[in-house]
Order: C-alpha cells, then sequence, then structure tokens
C-alpha cells in the first residue's frame, strides 16, 4: 500500500513537471523568451536529473539578467528546482529552491511561475509524508490567487488538492476539487487551459469503476484540447472507459486514435497504460500478450483486466467472481465511494448478461421469421405455378373432360399445398410461443439470481460489519491493557530508580560510619580514651547491623518476588516466638521507655504456622516503634480475634502517623520522615509475609497516642485476607 502511495505520488509530479503547469503555444520557443536563450534553456532542462544542469542554468539566469529578460530567468531558476526534487529526502534544497522562482516570479508578475513553482512543491512534500504542510501551503497559495485575481493559481491550487487527495486514496474527494477546478476553469480561462484537469478526472473515475464518467470526461476533454500528448492520453482513457462498459465497437475507433498520436508521447499514467495494452489484447484474442500485460498489473487494475478478460469471451460466471473479488478487495480497503461505484458496475454486468440473452431470442425469432417467409414465397410461388397452368389447360382444345380432370387435380394440389402452409404456419407460431416463454422464464430467473445475490451480499456485509465491530471491541480492549501494562511498567520503572537512589544513600550512610570509625580505632595518632574506644565499637556493631538488617531487607523482598520465598508450616509457640522478639529488642529502646509484653494465649497452646515468619514480623514492626519512641511505653500483645485468628498488636507512645500517610507508608520506600535510618521496605515486607500467612498488617486508624500496628494470621492460604 505504501509503495503505491509512492508511485501515485511520483505519477503526479511527472505530470506537474511535464504537460500540467505552464500552458504552452506553438512549437518553436513556446516561452516566447529571447531566441539565443531559448537553445541554453532546453539544454539545462534536458540535464535536469544531472549536477551538470545547475552550471548549465546558472548561465543562461547571468545571459538573461544581461538581456533583461525576466521570464527567461525565472525559467533558470526552475531548473535546479526540478533537478533537487529527483533527489529523495532533500527537503532544505528544494524549498531554497522553489522560494527563489517564486521570490522573482513574484517580483515580475510572472505569477503563473510562482503558482507552478507552489504545485510542485506541494507535490514534492506530499512524496515526503508531509502532508498537513502541503495542504497549508496549496490553501494559502489559493487564498493568495483570489487575492490577486489569478484564475491560473486558483485552478492549480485546486487541482494539487485533487492530487494530495487521490495519493491518500480519497478518490472521490479528490475529484471533488477536480471538479471544482474544471468549473472554475470554464467560467474564468480559455478552453485550452482546462484540458489538463481531465485526464486527473479520469484517473480517479476508474479508481471508484465509473468508467461511464469516464467516458463521459473524455469526450468533454477532446472537445476543449489543443495539445496533442493530451488528447492522446485521453483517447486511451476513453477506449478504457468504453471496454470496461462492453462498448467494444467504440474501443477501437478510441484505440486507433490514441494509436495515431503514440508519436507525441500520451500523458497516460504508466499503470493505466498497461491495463489499456491488456485490453487491446483481449480485442486481439492475443493470449500471451494479455497474460504478459496482466501480470505487469497488480491490486485493483489486475481485477479489472479479468474481469474485462471473461466478460468479453462470454465467461460470465467468472467475470462475476472476479466482480465479487473486486467488491472485497475494495471492502477490505474500506472505501465506501468505491464500494457504492462498483455496486453499480455490477448491477450494469448482470444488465449486460441480460442484454445478451435477449439478444440471443431475438436471433433466434430471426430465424424462424426468417422460415416463415421462405415458406410464404413457397406457397406464392406454388399459386403462381398453378394460375400458370390452368391458364395453359384453358387455351388447350384437347376436351372438356380432359380439361376438367386436370382441372381437379390442380385444385387438389392447391388444397394439399394450402393445407401444408397452415400446418407449417400453426408449427412455427407454437414455437414462438414456446420461444417467447422461454424468454420470460430466463428473465424470470435473472431477476431471481440478483435479488438472491443482492440478499447474499447484503447478508456477507452484515455479517463483516459485525466481525469489523468485534475485532473493533477487542482492539479498544487491547489497547486498554497495553496502556495499563505501560502505565504499569512506567511506575516499575520509576519504583526501580526510587529504589537505586535509596539503596545508595541507605547503604552509604552506616558504611561511611563504619569505615570512619574504624579508621579512628586503628589510627594511632588519634589518643583517644577506652571509653570512647568502647562507644566507637558499639556505634561499628549498630551500624553494622543496621546494614545488614539492609540486606537481608533487600534479600526477603528478592525472593518474594521472584516467587522463591517458602513458609515452614509446623506448630509454633506463638508466645516465645513474641517474647523473643521483645528481648532482642530491648537493648535498642531508648532510655526511660518502657518496653512489655502481654498475652492472653495458654502458655501451652501452639498454631501451624511459620513461627520464624511471625517472629521477622513482630521484630520489624518492634523496630519501627523503637525508632519513633524517644518516651512512654512500648506494649505487644497477643490474643484471638472474633475469627479465632491470632491477633498481636504493637502500640507505642510515639510521634504517631498522620490519617493521610496510614496506607502509604506500606508502600515500597514508604517513610514518614525521609531523615530517619531505615530502608522504608520492612512495613511492605511485613504484609507480604502476612498475607502469605492467610492475614494481614495494618495501622489502627482509631489509636491517637501514638502508632498501633495489628497483625493477625490463620491458616496460610497464599492470598490477602480481609482486615
Amino acid at each position: 500500500m505504501k509503495q503505491t502511495k509512492r508511485t501515485t505520488i511520483y505519477t503526479l509530479l511527472i505530470i506537474l513537471l511535464f504537460g500540467l503547469a505552464l500552458p504552452t503555444q506553438g512549437q518553436n520557443n513556446p516561452f516566447k523568451i529571447n531566441d539565443s536563450l531559448y537553445p541554453l534553456y532546453l539544454r539545462a532542462n534536458y540535464n535536469r536529473k544531472n549536477h551538470i544542469c545547475l552550471e548549465q542554468a546558472d548561465s543562461l539566469r547571468r545571459k538573461a539578467i544581461r538581456l533583461k529578460d525576466h521570464k527567461a530567468e525565472i525559467l533558470a531558476l526552475l531548473v535546479p528546482l526540478k533537478y533537487q526534487i529527483t533527489k529523495q529526502h532533500n527537503f532544505p534544497a528544494v524549498w531554497k529552491a522553489s522560494q527563489q522562482v517564486r521570490k522573482k516570479a513574484q517580483e515580475y508578475n510572472y505569477l503563473q511561475y510562482y503558482f507552478y513553482t507552489s504545485t510542485t512543491m506541494a507535490t514534492y512534500l506530499l512524496s515526503e509524508d508531509r502532508f498537513d504542510e502541503a495542504k497549508e501551503l496549496m490553501q494559502k497559495d489559493i487564498q493568495f490567487a483570489t487575492k490577486h485575481k489569478h484564475p491560473y493559481g486558483i485552478q492549480a491550487g485546486y487541482v494539487a488538492l485533487g492530487n494530495m487527495l487521490m495519493a491518500r486514496g480519497e478518490y472521490a474527494h479528490a475529484i471533488f476539487y477536480y471538479e471544482t477546478a474544471l468549473q472554475f476553469s470554464q467560467e474564468h480561462m480559455q478552453k485550452q487551459e482546462r484540458s489538463t484537469i481531465y485526464p486527473h478526472i479520469c484517473d480517479g473515475n476508474i479508481r471508484l469503476g465509473r468508467f461511464q464518467e469516464v467516458v463521459n470526461a473524455t469526450n468533454e476533454g477532446i472537445r476543449y484540447c489543443y495539445s496533442e500528448p493530451t488528447k492522446a492520453g485521453l483517447y486511451g482513457y476513453k477506449a478504457i472507459g468504453h471496454f470496461m462498459t462492453g462498448d467494444y465497437a467504440n474501443f477501437k475507433k478510441s484505440y486507433q486514435e490514441y494509436f495515431k498520436r503514440l508519436n507525441t508521447v500520451p500523458i497516460i499514467a504508466t499503470e493505466y497504460l498497461i491495463l489499456l495494452n491488456s485490453l487491446y489484447a483481449i480485442s486481439n484474442q492475443d493470449s500471451v500478450k494479455y497474460q504478459e500485460y496482466k501480470n505487469k498489473l497488480s491490486g485493483l487494475l489486475r481485477k479489472y483486466s479479468s474481469y474485462a478478460y471473461y466478460s468479453y469471451n462470454g465467461q460470465y460466471d467468472k467475470a462475476a467472481k472476479v466482480m465479487n473479488k473486486i467488491v472485497r478487495l475494495t471492502q477490505n480497503g474500506g472505501n465506501t465511494n468505491i464500494l457504492t461505484d462498483l455496486a453499480g458496475m455490477r448491477n450494469s454486468f448482470a444488465m449486460q448478461i441480460a442484454d445478451i440473452d435477449k439478444q440471443k431470442a431475438a436471433n433466434e425469432m430471426a430465424k424462424l421469421q426468417l422460415q416463415l417467409a421462405q415458406l410464404q414465397l413457397a406457397s406464392n410461388n406454388l399459386e403462381i405455378s398453378n394460375a400458370d397452368r390452368l391458364k395453359k389447360l384453358a387455351e388447350m382444345q384437347n376436351g372438356r373432360n380432359l380439361l376438367a380432370l386436370q382441372n381437379q387435380k390442380l385444385k387438389s394440389n392447391k388444397l394439399g399445398v394450402s393445407i401444408d402452409s397452415q400446418k407449417k404456419l400453426v408449427e412455427l407460431q407454437k414455437r414462438q410461443y414456446n420461444m417467447q416463454k422461454l424468454i420470460m422464464v430466463a428473465m424470470a430467473a435473472i431477476a431471481l439470481l440478483l435479488i438472491v445475490g443482492t440478499i447474499i451480499y447484503l447478508k456477507a456485509n452484515k455479517k463483516m460489519e459485525r466481525r469489523l465491530s468485534k475485532l473493533s471491541k477487542n482492539l479498544t480492549h487491547t489497547l486498554a491493557e497495553l496502556n495499563i501494562a505501560n502505565k504499569e511498567a512506567q511506575h516499575a520503572d520509576q519504583q526501580k530508580t526510587l529504589f537505586i537512589q535509596n539503596m545508595s544513600h541507605e547503604i552509604r550512610t552506616p558504611l561511611n560510619a563504619i569505615v570512619g570509625f574504624s579508621q579512628v580505632l586503628t589510627d594511632p595518632s588519634f589518643n583517644i580514651s577506652d571509653e570512647e574506644k568502647s562507644d566507637l565499637t558499639y556505634r561499628i556493631t549498630e551500624n553494622s547491623e543496621q546494614l545488614s538488617n539492609l540486606i537481608n531487607n533487600i534479600l526477603d523482598l528478592t525472593s518474594i518476588e521472584s516467587g522463591k520465598y517458602q513458609l515452614i508450616i509446623e506448630p509454633a509457640d506463638i508466645n516465645g516466638v513474641c517474647r523473643d522478639a521483645v528481648e532482642e529488642a530491648r537493648s535498642h529502646v531508648a532510655e526511660g521507655v518502657m518496653l512489655t509484653f502481654n498475652t492472653q494465649l495458654a502458655e501451652s497452646e501452639k498454631i501451624e504456622t511459620d513461627g520464624m515468619r511471625v517472629k521477622q514480623v513482630v521484630t520489624h514492626l518492634l523496630n519501627n516503634a523503637i525508632k519513633n519512641t524517644t518516651a512512654g511505653s512500648i506494649q505487644v500483645n497477643c490474643s484471638k480475634n472474633q475469627k479465632g485468628q491470632t491477633f498481636i498488636t504493637v502500640t507505642d507512645t510515639g510521634v504517631g502517623i498522620p490519617q493521610d500517610k496510614q496506607e502509604t507508608i506500606f508502600e515500597r520506600f514508604g517513610k514518614l520522615d525521609q531523615f530517619k535510618p531505615g530502608s522504608g521496605l520492612g512495613l511492605e515486607i511485613c504484609r507480604t509475609i502476612a498475607h502469605k500467612l492467610g492475614g494481614n498488617v495494618y495501622l489502627d486508624p482509631d489509636y491517637t497516642n501514638g502508632a498501633r500496628f495489628c497483625f493477625f494470621f490463620g491458616k496460610p492460604e497464599g492470598k490477602a485476607a480481609e482486615v
């Protein structure tokens, strides 16, 4: 599809460069520039694809300036523009060259070259997939042309807009702009200046399957055309239109007119020239040439060629199948205009079949009428023969008896002939009646087939609409899922970055403390007391534990996320687990803070769970309370909730947690105070472990004297329990 679009754009560009823009009159120096400059222009323009043209064009421009030939100077500036356009992705150079032409054209009031350059530039922008810029350029040019009352500029602008839409496959809209340009030309311009629009209209109508419109457009275009190359191209389009509508006699006439003008290099797109040659091969029954040309076609035009071949050779069933393929092909392209026109084309095809059947019946009727005429002639001849015989018998005087006898015989013969003629006439009338009856049955069958075909088509179309609707919904759902996945990926990336930043800070702080205090202890230049050494050793140990806890948290989180986190379920003494956690944390409690443990569980009671993971959660909650409590108390309580689950609370009288932060702290790296030590992973790990134990960890929102973390669990189920 992209290649087809590119081909269409460059075809339009070639038409612009060689046939569309500048109206010519006469063959010798049509631009009416100085005769000495015209050969220089021809040479430079001939070499426009070679860099040598730049030097030749510059020489032409300098001579034109000396001779004060402004038009020749503009033509010299056009050559570099044509040269730059031959290169792909060369926008800056093309734009610079076009601006030089436009500037001089406006300065010298040769606005036709101004608009020609704009049209060429718009087509080039289109070839570079810069449709919006091309459209804006042409709209501005139409406004400029309207302001300066320049008909050629207005016409060229509308044609260029049509070319853009053709390249995008919007054929119906393109034809609208072409016809707008044509109407404007009819009202404000000379007849010969509108003929170049008709090939564009033919192109669009062929794409839409409007072959009768192609014939109509070419008839009008040929009437006003004074350019033999353009006229030759129009005859080519006309021949295509005649053949595709089944008018084979006029096809040959149009093709002969086209063929007579081949030496003028007809302005017709290459793909249509190939289609025309394939149709000519069909008309000559040259299947080898037809296949050769057909193989060079693709897409819609290839289907047209196949349809023409089968229709011409009377293979109507195959032609109908190709027509259905054309409809399906255009359905896939989504061009409803083409669908509408091809539906009309298919109806026309069905009418052609009906006309052919009628013709066959008419031929048969003509044969019967001929036989009837022959019988009538035979009867008349017999009657004449009998009259002559009676006359001769009357003249003969061989006796009345002989005359009467012969006369009786003649009457008998005449009666026999009359009876035979009547029998043949009755038989002929009977055959005519049967033939009429057969024709009626055939017409009814064709009508029934058309109705059934229409119903099948409508049902298939409706089914296709349902499928497209379903695909659209699925696509919308998939896009929504992709959008969610994209947001999750972005969030994960942000989390990763935050994790690296946080970890680098959390690891660096204790590590720097360990290294610094160790250097002080080992450096003999520092004269420190035993008490200071003991304090430094304590600080090194404390930071080592902090670093160890951080690494353990990271390992736990990695193990959980990788799915390798295992629970060991066995009877566990929850009271003992909690006491151990409390005693291990006691040495870290601030001076003056009371740490206590209370339980309502029986001392002998054991619960099926992973005791080590329960202790890990309680330890994390205690560490959190210790960091945030500098006075008052910290209490650990064990009990059962209403559902019979083990319920552990860690209550402190510390700074507390605002309500808007009570869920945030359970997120990864969630910290109430970013300046306090800690990775921000502990509470997330606690909640994850609680989920795996069949419970949950949450903050009691009703407690306001500090913070109370609640931890409950039951039978491990692998999913979070409801709070």
